[in-house]
């Protein structure tokens, strides 16, 4: 995905990134979790700061700029890609609290900036409770539980019921070690429980305005985090990609007179893959510019909203049927350790599951195209 160039610091300090994840990206696999240096050049890297409002301490990169270094680290590890796709995006949630409320909550200036991570799944309560609000429940798939600093919880409001997100330190949850998932298995997406009391000032509606009137936080909220969740199914292709070319030179499939690369049909399906793949991140690619351009001149239309949510949804499921293509082109010798397709097939297939790429999205844009009707989450 095209970007600006980061400052070189900024570079640097996501190579890092890259490089760690790349040395401990077998550690997930095995334990469920990133490995603790990972995390710690998660959590010194950009990435937490990226989407923060500069007047909190933070970055605010454009959007283009956020996607790309999500995509980057998600090359090395998709587990710690996903991981940034979480926390990237999440410092736009802050643009919607003032400032003395954000500061209450840890954030601002010459503060280090907070690993935010949290649910979009209404499924506690928040009832009043001698002026506070009491949230309680349990939330699932909360990605880097575990190593998160500030979470960020979905449930209704018990003034009007509609859904808002409360913000809970770290020492006001507790994290359930459930996850157990066949495919992105490092980003230790577990379950969250919650029963603490909060000022109701401690809380945001995603589909309200931002705070601060800036291009970044014009950007469709919702669309700048499924985009970070497309750069993550993008980069496991692309490696998916890489990984079958390497195979293909030396596996020679039984009763076959030569390895997969020379076979005529495993040539149509590379290419086909490829191309698929390629027409898809660039209509990412310029789905995101046109938003970003209308966003930097005021609002963006909900027409250019539609396409970003069914760009980014196109882009995951044809990533995913790339991955699982290769997979069973490759035949028995994707079955081996030594050929990482089979991770890629399992990592794609749990990215395409994801809410926000999945049907509802598509749902979302297509009732927007057929109807005109824009949901206030597209």
């Amino acid at each position: 995905m095209t970007t600006e160039l980061a400052p070189r610091s900024t570079a640097l300090d996501l190579e890092t990134v890259c490089k760690t994840a790349r040395v401990h990206r077998d550690y997930g696999e095995r334990h469920s979790t990133l490995h603790p240096e990972v995390w710690q050049a998660l959590r010194d890297s950009p990435i937490p700061a990226a989407a923060l409002p500069v007047a909190f301490g933070g970055l605010q990169w454009p959007a283009g700029q956020i996607i790309d270094a999500v995509r980057r680290i998600a090359l090395a590890d998709p587990s710690a890609g996903w991981a940034a796709a979480i926390h990237a995006p999440a410092g736009a949630f802050t643009a919607r609290l003032d400032p003395r409320t954000a500061a209450e909550l840890g954030l601002g200036p010459g503060k280090p900036p907070s690993l935010i991570a949290g649910s979009s799944i209404p499924a506690g309560t928040a009832e009043p409770d001698d002026g506070h609000v009491r949230l309680r429940g349990t939330w699932p798939l909360v990605t880097s539980a575990p190593r998160m600093t500030l979470a960020v919880l979905a449930a209704p409001d018990p003034e009007d019921h509609a859904t808002r997100w409360w913000w809970v330190a770290q020492d006001n949850v507790h994290v359930v070690q459930d996850w157990d998932a066949v495919g992105l298995r490092g980003s230790a997406s577990c379950s969250v429980t919650c029963d603490t009391l909060l000022p109701r000032g401690h809380s945001v509606r995603l589909t309200e305005p931002a705070v601060f009137d800036e291009p970044l936080y014009r950007f469709p909220l919702y669309g700048l985090m499924a985009a970070c969740i497309a750069a993550v199914a993008q980069a496991t292709a692309e490696q998916s990609l890489a990984a079958f070319r390497e195979l293909a030179t030396t596996a020679t499939p039984r009763h076959a007179a030569a390895p997969l690369a020379h076979i005529g049909p495993v040539q149509d399906t590379y290419a086909h893959a490829a191309t698929r793949l390629t027409a898809a991140a660039a209509h990412v690619d310029s789905t995101v510019e046109s938003a970003w351009k209308a966003a930097q001149n005021g609002a963006v239309p909900g027409a250019e909203r539609a396409a970003l949510r069914a760009a980014y949804s196109h882009l995951v499921q044809t990533a995913a049927t790339v991955c699982q293509d290769l997979f069973e082109t490759a035949g028995s010798a994707a079955l081996h350790r030594r050929s990482p397709l089979e991770r890629h097939w399992r990592d794609s297939a749990v990215a395409a599951r994801h809410a926000l790429v999945a049907s509802r999205g598509r749902q979302l844009a297509g009732a927007l195209m057929l109807t005109g009707t824009a949901a206030k989450d597209l």
